[in-house]
């Protein structure tokens, strides 16, 4: 039976206090972010600028987006690396995704729409732009505070501009009667950062790496979003931050929808010499991101795929 003591995924609270730099809230939010990526390699952040009517309307465009015919689905929608739509695939039935790329662009998500829906649908593409606004935001926010916790924050700016960021919208169908109720299996993300959301029905399990338990769910609500880091971001912190683990899991006989933003850097990435020392002597070689999710997802290259740590074949020392 579990204790009372049992590690919880780490809370920051989003809000006017912390959101504020220069000031000992901001810098206290900063210690923590920090200490939640080396501790557990994701937080939850506690943010309420989403409106509960943004969180409502950007779900509703959710459903209405899988209730198109998966031909549909597969239209093609962009030129670049990574998988736009994932279908259900057999090692992951329950699950499927579809991805816009520069999801806060309008530009991006009028392409997107015209391609599902050739007629128009206003009330999607305006559904996905407000909340894709303040989704990639909060990644700006939680990325300066993590670079400000590992005193490299001179190294944000250049990285916001070099960030290729890609909203994914997933649903997980509820398991028939001879199905396993794994929505999606264990692992990590290939991502710089992930940042998820989820609706109304848990599921998001994330596995402790100090001792392999998993912690206590993540609960949705409309102003929770799970920070992960990716395995980019592992390497580009010279393994002080190690991607957790996670996994979903249906336990509500219903199905289940999430939204993510991924996050990949453009160019080639340097490790900080900040994060290079005695203790961490220095690890990867520079990182062709984009080069590597191509590898991965695209060429799916052996080598990477079964390997036990794809970032790590592709560009460790």
């Amino acid at each position: 039976m579990g204790s009372l003591t049992e590690p919880k995924i780490p809370v920051v609270y989003f809000n006017k206090e912390t959101l504020n730099p220069g000031t000992d809230s901001w810098a206290l939010a900063c210690k923590q972010v920090r200490h939640a990526f080396e501790e557990y390699g994701c937080f939850e952040a506690v943010y309420d600028k989403v409106p509960v009517q943004v969180h409502n309307s950007v779900f509703a465009a959710t459903k209405d987006l899988f209730d198109l015919p998966t031909e549909t689905l597969m239209r093609k929608t962009t030129d670049r690396p990574g998988l736009p739509y994932t279908p259900n695939w057999v090692y992951n039935p329950l699950f499927e995704s579809l991805g816009i790329d520069y999801p806060s662009n309008h530009e991006e998500v009028e392409h997107f729409t015209s391609v599902m829906w050739p007629q128009g649908n206003e009330g999607f593409r305006e559904s996905v732009l407000s909340f894709s606004e303040l989704i990639v935001e909060l990644y700006e926010t939680a990325t300066r505070m993590i670079f400000e916790g590992f005193g490299v924050e001179r190294l944000h700016d250049s990285i916001m501009k070099s960030t290729f960021p890609r909203i994914k919208f997933a649903k997980y169908r509820k398991p028939k009667e001879d199905e396993a109720n794994l929505g999606l299996r264990i692992h990590t993300d290939k991502t710089f950062i992930t940042i998820v959301h989820q609706h109304e029905v848990e599921g998001l399990e994330i596995k402790y790496s100090k001792d392999g338990q998993w912690l206590v769910d993540a609960k949705p609500s409309p102003t929770s979003f799970v920070v992960f880091a990716g395995d980019a971001f592992m390497a580009w912190s010279n393994d002080r931050v190690i991607p957790c683990e996670h996994r979903v899991v249906m336990k509500e006989g219903k199905d289940r929808y999430a939204i993510s933003l991924f996050t990949y850097i453009e160019g080639i990435m340097d490790i900080p010499e900040e994060m290079v020392d005695d203790e961490y002597p220095l690890r990867y070689k520079p990182i062709n991101h984009l080069n590597f999710m191509k590898r991965y997802f695209v060429d799916e290259e052996p080598g990477l795929q079964y390997s036990p740590c794809a970032i790590r074949t592709f560009c460790g020392v």
